[in-house]
């Protein structure tokens, strides 16, 4: 019989951590890519990544049933964000590299 196992990860103050990489990425110098011309339908945009290390507890699901296990970690994460014409930067995903 084949056991279905999920692993979450709880961050701690995920909007805080959204706050500092979308404004580390405002910090970079802007070369004006978002602002080029492009082929109708389509939109402008400028990507910026940055690497941050995140801090959280893991919770783990065994056939279904939650056990929270709070085991500590800390991960080395990469975040990109993706800034259209005119706007702001917005955190759009992010990858662990662990």
């Amino acid at each position: 019989m084949k056991k279905t196992f999920n692993v979450t990860a709880n961050l701690y103050d995920p909007g805080l951590l959204k706050s500092l990489v979308e404004k580390l990425a405002s910090s970079q110098v802007d070369f004006g890519y978002n602002e080029a011309l492009v082929p109708e339908n389509w939109n402008a945009m400028k990507t910026c990544c940055t690497m941050a290390y995140v801090m959280g507890t893991f919770s783990i699901q065994i056939n279904g049933v939650e056990k929270q296990m709070n085991i500590p970690f800390t991960s080395c994460f990469l975040f990109t964000c993706i800034k259209e014409k005119y706007g702001l930067f917005n955190l759009e995903w992010s990858s662990s590299l662990s």
